[in-house]
Order: structure tokens, then C-alpha cells, then sequence
């Protein structure tokens, strides 16, 4: 990896050589970076260097060069200090953003989304395709998202879609991809040993614990594995044999494959090619005055698992207009998504495969259970286990302003956004008792279990209003002094309500209603609930500027939310706060006119910022009361009730983010070279933690005000034109990004607070220490580092508490995007590379119980264990004596199972690596028609192009395929931590065809 980063920085110095030797051949105007237009808080136009807090922006060619399924997908590695990481390869997939790390323990760690000026949601950002999108810009600096108070705490991606022309000739573009997704890489598994267990070749058992594929009983003859498909004597049983090789009476109907293992990875092989055709037409046009544009968006995605499916489709009419003093524009967005998807965790099931098991073979078997009797057929699960998801989105925006004269506008933005959703899973279960032919062993006893059949189906809908009424003053004070004042009156109101039913056994197949089932849920036992929550607040922006290099901007926000308002007037809550933000840039060399051939561009930036954080549950203050369960409660008897078990304090406040931010950008050689870089401080205060009491009080914790972090960073862009002539251009942008976030205090007598639960490993907010941290349960070591054994059996002894492993978050990041342009040719690439961070893999540990560990395969089997190294012990006088003989894992085959499955899989140190990762994101070529060429055509533009996303990775060392670095079981602070059941990644080729009209 440091030959990496040499390799980049040398890229970047050859570049400054290009330039210097190229200046004579330049014959096209560059445009300068502090010229670009960025849309701000409240849809504020400016130009980026006029913007007194650390922004950044994308334009819409850099969102649409690789044919990114979403929008988010599409911003990944473009601005430093943004991180997405793509926590499931699932058929949607599932994102985490952050901006400039965290600031909170407990609450959402998302940036705000901003489109077209109003707030919406993740959902919203991610159901958008890329190519619908004008431009993105992130508020990284946290002053420039201030303005919306709280919900900008984390910062703010501001989306502006794509507007109707003002062209009088309507404008015709259509896109169309065509995708193929294939797995990029599965977890590197043992290679010399067979299915069974104790050293046994044994048909259907669901471990790697049989004979080496060596072993003269077996090596190169065909075995029968799995349960046979039929009976073929037609005595009415299918036998099987727990013990040992299936019986004769039906071994012909069984699956036979060699006794090695197959030539690709038969968990790989499992996975289909994915297909993703994602078209998208745009119509806009309009005259002086007026304008309309409609685009109509249309995914259909085939999954790398057979039957799983997405199809998606997306339409957006804009339209706007004005008439003297009056103006309109307005937005509908309609989207419709539909997925179904089996259960992941068929994935668990196919790393648990022995070497030699043909994964395949086993489509059409009748049973649920295939080349095991112990876990479900993946191709049964595929038919038999769906969960089925429609969610329809509605949202519209309409802006009204009026221009009373030159210098004061009214401005009312109102949006409404309704989603519905609908959720019907299903297990169609299977009756092994009653299975005919019977699966049984030689005393026709029946062997297979029972699986259950069920059904979940929910209906939720929520409903989003929201309203911005603005007026606008614009004067000029002076000649040179500009001042711009934004008063404004914010209303939003969410409301949601959830019904949903469940049970256990299908009484007729096929039909999916909750009347059809045995056994009904206890409806207080799902999710059935109903709430509002509402929010307003006034607000001030103010901007001044003195001719063209000075630029101070402040923002005020007095707020009140629902959440921190009690019912009950008697008790004490506030739920009224005050935010406020200040901020300059300043320009020196415009201000003492200098001009220089080498110092092009001059901007220093400084910002301070107060705002606040509410994660507070509705209803959380309340003195509420819970359904009760168990003992001596029962389903049977009356509704019972208990005392909330977690309640809030009803005098909690927000949390208190402070940020302060200093930037500065320059530009050399007329901005061929550009630098900017940005230096932060955020501290939280009164942060939000729960705080645990006596068990004996009922109570399990209690969200609290006590504790503070302190989350800082910097972010270094570097950017280059090292050539741009008619004909041949190349511009790169290096970015380069830190950040640290430590746990100043925690709750009253906590020194950690655990964010995750279960497990041998968890995410920890540890009071001194930096966050998040990984804790894992650890080999018993002495002072010297070496592993403590027992010397009765050679288990090492583990700790009793969870060992420190170090932050999960990287120690920095890089990111490399260079484009080439040749007459009608482009070359393009997005590289990253993540030094450092710790991972645990829930996939890896999978591996040791069922013996698929590469490291249980290092040694002879049928000698038993080994002994670890650097591994120490306990003599009779109390010293610690090397360990040069004992085994950890006994003496024989036998006993190897028992030891990785009982001790090794317990300790979480072996499931932990570094999250170091280098990939090329984005890479393609694209070729477009010459303008006279395509006008020869009756077209106005015609393009081409293939790309390729995630073609190439590189992880650390020890991570070999067990998990990708960006994985994760969830979203938000606890990251770090993957389980076994998360689909693999995939790297994707595609072909973009774009036509003009």
C-alpha cells in the first residue's frame, strides 16, 4: 500500500512537469474553481468561493460516468471527506453516509438530503437514478448546513434535479444501460479436506471435517453426496446415513461428484450473472418566460441470487413560469419500487459447503434439503422463502415567490411527501413427518426436521408535510457593500402509522392471509403504531459582501420540536433552542489586486458554528406504560401493563454541537493546479447516553445529558490540468482526508458504553479513548504477550472481559479521479485506497465451526491439533513455562470439531483484520459523435460508453475474501462488525448508450 501512495504522488509531480512543458500548446480557457455556481442552505445560489463554509460540488457528468444504479452509489469516492460505504451488496443495497465522521453516540449519524431546496430522505436520494440529477453539493463544513438547525447537524447533501430548458425547440434524451453484476470475490476456504466430521466421510453432514482428499479410501472416486432425489427400490423410504456413506437401496439416485475439490469455488458458483437495464427518457422545453421538462426512469434488476428481483420506476415532471412579479415552479415525483428476495441467509448455508459438494447439482432436488441434512437447500429457499416489498412514493413541491420591487421577494415553499409501503414475507415450511417417500435412516426412522411455515405482512404508511415561507432583502449599501437578509417561518410534520400480522402455520399453501394461518402473533407483539412529530422554527440568513474578495455570512435558528415537549404541563420540559452560525471568506489577492503568473487564487475561509441534536424517540418523555409478556402475563388473560423500561429523562436537552472550521484554497499557473485544504473541530456537549441503573429498580437504562466528544479532521484536495488542448486534455483530483473522533465523557460512572449487542465482538464508546472501538473476547495472555494454555487439555484460556482492538474507522483516506479526453474519445477512473480500521468477520467464524478454515488445514488432521505458537503455561511453582508440546485441539481427529467449534469460534481475536483496502471504484471509456456528424443523423448528440465499477480490489493480507471493508451488519456508529449472511460484493460491467434529440 505505500507503494501505492508513492505511485500516486508521483503521478501528481510528473503532472506539474506536463504543465510547465504544455503551457505553449494551451490554446483553451480554463475555468476557475472559485467560479463554480453551488447551491447552498435554502437553495441559495453562489459561487463556491463565496461560500464561507467548506463545500463541494459534482456535477452531473461526474454522477453519470459509470452508470451508477442510484445517486448516492454514484458520489462515492468524489469528495473527500464524504464516506459511503455500501454495507450490503444486497438487490437494493443498503449505504452508509457520513459526513466528517460523527457527533453523536446514540442518534442518526446521516447527513440531511436537500432536493430542489426542500428536505427529504435517504430513501428519496437513493430511489433517484443519477442521470435525473443537475447537481450535488456537499456541505461539509458544518456552518453552511446551520441553517436548518438540527437536522443539519451532520451536515447536508443538497440535490438539485435537472429543470426544463428554456428553449422554445422541445429537447429529446435518452439513456439506456445495460449492467451484468458477477461476485467479486467469496471467502478463501480450506482445500484438502472432505465433507463429514471426526475424520468420517459422512453423505450428508454439513462440515469440512472428513478425510483429506489424499486419503487412498476416497482420493479420486466418485461419492455419493447429499440426500438421494427419489426412491429407487420404491419401498416408500429415501434412506440416508448420519454415520457414514448413503445407503445402497437409493444411492443411485444421489448426486455424485469426485473426491476433490472442484476447480472454482462451488460457493461462487452458486451465483448467477446479475442483470441490471436501467433506461431513463428526458423531455424539456419552453419559451421566455417558461419552461417544462418530464424524464421517466425505468430499472429492472436481476439479482446474483435466481428469483430475486427489483423493479423500479421513476417519474419527475418540473415545470415553472413567470408572469410580471409572480413566479411558479413546482416538482411531482412519483416512484414505484417492488423487490423480492429470498432469505441471505442461504449464503451462511453455502459456506458451510465441504470443497467437493457440486452446489449446483442440487437445483432440482424434491427436497428441502440438499447436499446436507442439517441445512436447508439453497434452491428450495429460493422457491419457498420470499419476502415480497411494493413501496410507492408521491412527493411534490411547489415554490411561489412574489417580487414586491428590485429589493424585497416573498418566497413560500410547500412540500408533501407521502410514502406507502407494502410488505408480505413468507415461509411455505415443510412437513418432514409426513413426507412421501419418508427421508429416513435403515430403521425407516425419519432423519430430516420439520421447518415451519409462516407469515409477516405489513402495511405503513407516513405522510411528510413541509413548508418554507421566506422574504428576501437584497440591497446594495454601497457601491461595494452588498447585503442580503433571509427571514423565514419553518413547519414540518411527520406522521407515520404501521399495521401489521404474522403467525406460524399455513393451513392451505398458497394462500397468503392471516386467516389462513394456525397459530396468529399476538398483535402487541409486532409492530403496530401510530405517531406524529412536529417541528418549527424561525430562522435568519444574512450575507454580506464587499465588492468581489470579502464575504461574511451568519445564520439564526430558533427552534422547537414535539419530541422535547411534555403532554403534561406540570412537568418541567423545554423544548424551545436557539442556533446561530458565523462565517467569512476573504480573497486577498482581488483585494490588493495582485497579479501573478504563478499565485493564481487566494481564498481563506473561517467559520464558527452552534447547533443542536435531538435523538429522542416521540413520546420518549412521556410517562408511558408498556404491554406486558411473560409471567404472569399471558395471551390468554387480560392486557396487562408495566412500567416503561427505558424511559428519557424528562429534562434531557439536545445535544450541543460546536464547530469550528478553517480553510484555505489556492490556485497556481491560471489554476492549471488548485489546493485547498480544510482544518475542523467539532465538539458535542450534553451528549445523549444511556445510563444504566439496578436491576432491581425495573428499569434498564435511562437516555440521559451526560458526556462529550470531540470529532476533528482535516481534508486536503489537490487538483491538476496537466494537459487541455482542443484536442487532448487530462485533469485528475487527489483527495486526501482524516478524521478522529474521541469520547471526552460518558454517562455517570460509565467508562464504556457497548453500541452493539450479542456476539464475541461489539462496538464500544470508551471514555479517553477515540471511537468507535472494537472489543472482541481475546486469547489469556502474560506480561510478556504469550498465549496462556490450560495444560490439562491445551484450550487456551480466554478473557473474561472484552480485549480493545483499536478504532474501526480508517486512519485516513485517498482518492484518486482523472478523466482523459482525446478529440471524441474519454478515459476515466476513481481509485480509492483506506489505510487502516479494524474488521470482524462473522464470516470467517462461520468457517471454524464447520472446518472450512484455511488455518485448520495447516497441519495433518489425523495427528489432532497444534500446538499455538508463542503459547505459554502454569507450572506447579506458579511460573509461566513455553509450551513446546501440548496441543490446543487434542490428539486425534475426534477431537477437532469440539476444539474450533467450542473455543477457537469463542474467541473473537481470530476474527479480526485490518481494514485496509485499495479499489478502482469507477473506470471506462466513452466515445461521443461529432456534433456535424450527429446532425447528419437528425441527432443533436450521440454517446457511447463502457465501464466497469469495483473491477479491481486489494485488501489487506489476512483478509483473504472474509470481508469487504465496507460491510457491515448496520448503518450508522456501529460499523466494523459483518455477519455470515451478507451477500458477497460484485463488480459490475456495463454499456451506456446516450441519444440527443
Amino acid at each position: 500500500m505505500k507503494k501505492l501512495t508513492t505511485s500516486v504522488l508521483v503521478v501528481v509531480l510528473t503532472s506539474t512537469f506536463a504543465i510547465a512543458s504544455g503551457q505553449k500548446r494551451d490554446t483553451v480557457k480554463t475555468t476557475e474553481i472559485g467560479e463554480v455556481i453551488m447551491t447552498g442552505a435554502m437553495n441559495r445560489k453562489m459561487k463556491l468561493d463565496a461560500q464561507t463554509s467548506t463545500a463541494a460540488v459534482v456535477s452531473k457528468e461526474k454522477l453519470t460516468q459509470a452508470g451508477a444504479p442510484n445517486a448516492i452509489a454514484a458520489l462515492a469516492s468524489k469528495v473527500p471527506g464524504l464516506t459511503i460505504n455500501k454495507t450490503n451488496s444486497s438487490i437494493d443495497g443498503t449505504y452508509d453516509i457520513k459526513i466528517r465522521g460523527t457527533r453523536t453516540l446514540t442518534g442518526s449519524t446521516s447527513p440531511l438530503i436537500v432536493i430542489d431546496g426542500v428536505i427529504s430522505s435517504m430513501t428519496i436520494f437513493q430511489s433517484l437514478p443519477s442521470d435525473m440529477i443537475e447537481s450535488v453539493t456537499t456541505l461539509l463544513g458544518l456552518q453552511g448546513a446551520a441553517l436548518y438547525g438540527s437536522q443539519g447537524v451532520n451536515g447536508a447533501i443538497i440535490i438539485t434535479t435537472k429543470k426544463g430548458s428554456g428553449s422554445r425547440k422541445p429537447r429529446i434524451s435518452f439513456n439506456s444501460n445495460v449492467e451484468f453484476d458477477n461476485v467479486a470475490f467469496t471467502p478463501k476456504r480450506q482445500q484438502k479436506y472432505g465433507q463429514g466430521w471426526y475424520g468420517d466421510r459422512i453423505h450428508v453432514e454439513n462440515g469440512s471435517w472428513g478425510p483429506a482428499f489424499s486419503d487412498p479410501a476416497y482420493a479420486g472416486q466418485q461419492v455419493a453426496i447429499g440426500v438421494p432425489f427419489y426412491d429407487v427400490n420404491g419401498d416408500g423410504f429415501i434412506f440416508v446415513n448420519s454415520d457414514g456413506d448413503v445407503p445402497a437401496a437409493d444411492a443411485a439416485s444421489s448426486v455424485f461428484a469426485p473426491f476433490a475439490p472442484r476447480k472454482k469455488d462451488n460457493a461462487k458458483e452458486f451465483f448467477q450473472t446479475g442483470l441490471n437495464l436501467n433506461n431513463t427518457l428526458t423531455i424539456t422545453g419552453g419559451s421566455e418566460g417558461a419552461y417544462a421538462g418530464l424524464s421517466i426512469n425505468r430499472q429492472d434488476r436481476e439479482f446474483i441470487v435466481a428469483d430475486d428481483k427489483l423493479k423500479k420506476t421513476s417519474v419527475m415532471f418540473n415545470g415553472g413560469f413567470k408572469m410580471g412579479k409572480l413566479s411558479l415552479d413546482g416538482t411531482v415525483t412519483y416512484i414505484n419500487r417492488s423487490i423480492s428476495t429470498t432469505s441471505s441467509d442461504l449464503y451462511t448455508n453455502l459456506l458451510q459447503s465441504s470443497p467437493e459438494v457440486p452446489i449446483t447439482d442440487f437445483k432440482n432436488s424434491p427436497h428441502p434439503y440438499g447436499w446436507t441434512m442439517y441445512y436447508q437447500n439453497p434452491y428450495w429457499t429460493i422457491n419457498n422463502v420470499r419476502n415480497n416489498s411494493k413501496v410507492d412514493i408521491l412527493n411534490g413541491t411547489i415554490s411561489l415567490g412574489y417580487k414586491i420591487n428590485d429589493h424585497i421577494s416573498l418566497v413560500n415553499t410547500g412540500s408533501a411527501q407521502i410514502t406507502s409501503t407494502d410488505v408480505l414475507n413468507y415461509n411455505n415450511g415443510y412437513s418432514a413427518a409426513n413426507a412421501r417417500p419418508l427421508v429416513s435412516n435403515i430403521n425407516k426412522v425419519g432423519v430430516l426436521g420439520a421447518i415451519t411455515s409462516s407469515l409477516s405482512q405489513s402495511n405503513a404508511i407516513s405522510r411528510y408535510f413541509y413548508n418554507d415561507l421566506m422574504a428576501n432583502l437584497n440591497y446594495d449599501l454601497t457601491k461595494d457593500i452588498n447585503f442580503k437578509l433571509t427571514l423565514g417561518y419553518n413547519v414540518q410534520q411527520t406522521e407515520s402509522k404501521t399495521t401489521s400480522v404474522s403467525g406460524t402455520g399455513i393451513k392451505i399453501p398458497g394462500i397468503y392471509q392471516y386467516w389462513n394461518l394456525s397459530n396468529v402473533t399476538i398483535p402487541y407483539n409486532l409492530n403496530n403504531r401510530r405517531f406524529t412529530d412536529n417541528k418549527y422554527a424561525f430562522f435568519a440568513n444574512m450575507d454580506l459582501s464587499y465588492k468581489d474578495y470579502l464575504f461574511v455570512n451568519g445564520t439564526a435558528r430558533y427552534e422547537n420540536t414535539s419530541k422535547l415537549l411534555h403532554s403534561d404541563k406540570n412537568v418541567a420540559s423545554d423544548a424551545d433552542y436557539f442556533y446561530y452560525s458565523g462565517g467569512v471568506s476573504f480573497m486577498p489577492l482581488k483585494a490588493f489586486n495582485v497579479e501573478s503568473d504563478i499565485l493564481s487564487r487566494l481564498v481563506v475561509k473561517g467559520s464558527y458554528t452552534r447547533v443542536g441534536n435531538d435523538p429522542v424517540n416521540v413520546f420518549g418523555i412521556e410517562d408511558t406504560v408498556v404491554l406486558g409478556t411473560g409471567y404472569p402475563f399471558s395471551s390468554s388473560l387480560p392486557l396487562s401493563f408495566v412500567n416503561n423500561q427505558t424511559p428519557t429523562d424528562t429534562n434531557i436537552r439536545p445535544e450541543i454541537v460546536t464547530s469550528n472550521d478553517v480553510s484555505i484554497g489556492l490556485g497556481f499557473l491560471k489554476n492549471r493546479i488548485t489546493l485547498d485544504a480544510s482544518f475542523y473541530i467539532q465538539t458535542t456537549k450534553d451528549l445523549i447516553t444511556n445510563q444504566t441503573t439496578s436491576s432491581a429498580s425495573g428499569i434498564r437504562f435511562t437516555p440521559v445529558n451526560i458526556g462529550d466528544i470531540r470529532n476533528k479532521g482535516m481534508e486536503v484536495t489537490l487538483g491538476a490540468t496537466p494537459i487541455k488542448g482542443n484536442d487532448f486534455s487530462w485533469d485528475l483530483n487527489l483527495g486526501w482526508s482524516i478524521n478522529r473522533t474521541k469520547v471526552i465523557e460518558l454517562a455517570n460512572g460509565q467508562d464504556e458504553v457497548n453500541l452493539s449487542t450479542g456476539g464475541y465482538a461489539g462496538i464500544y464508546a470508551i471514555k479517553g479513548e477515540e471511537f468507535p472501538m472494537l472489543k472482541a473476547t481475546a486469547y489469556m495472555r502474560d506480561d510478556q504477550g504469550r498465549i496462556i494454555i490450560n495444560p490439562d487439555n491445551g484450550n487456551p484460556y480466554i478473557t473474561n472481559n472484552y480485549v480493545n482492538f483499536g478504532r474501526v474507522t480508517p486512519n485516513y483516506t485517498l482518492a484518486l479521479n482523472t478523466n482523459f479526453k482525446y478529440k471524441n474519445f474519454g478515459l476515466y477512473a476513481v481509485l480509492e485506497y483506506r489505510n487502516g480500521g479494524k474488521l470482524y468477520s462473522g464470516a470467517m467464524q462461520g468457517l471454524a465451526f464447520s472446518g472450512s478454515l484455511e488455518q485448520s488445514a495447516e497441519y495433518d488432521r489425523t495427528q489432532g491439533g497444534y500446538v499455538i505458537p508463542n503459547s505459554v503455561y502454569m507450572n506447579a511453582a506458579g511460573q509461566y513455562v513455553e509450551n513446546t508440546s501440548i496441543k490446543s485441539g487434542g490428539e486425534s481427529y475426534g477431537d477437532l470439531p469440539d476444539y474450533y467449534g467450542s473455543v477457537y469460534s469463542r474467541i473473537g481475536e481470530n476474527f479480526i483484520m485490518s481494514g485496509t483496502a485499495f479499489r478502482v471504484r469507477e473506470l471506462g471509456i466513452s466515445y461521443a459523435l461529432g456534433a456535424d456528424t450527429a446532425r447528419s443523423i437528425g441527432l443533436t448528440g450521440l454517446s457511447f460508453s463502457v465501464y466497469a465499477r469495483n473491477p479491481f480490489y486489494k485488501f489487506a493480507k489476512e483478509n483473504r475474501g472474509y470481508v469487504d471493508p465496507e460491510a457491515s451488519f448496520t448503518t450508522g456508529n456501529i460499523s466494523g462488525i459483518s455477519n455470515s449472511n451478507q451477500y458477497p460484493s460484485t463488480r459490475t460491467v456495463g454499456f451506456t448508450t446516450t441519444i440527443n434529440f
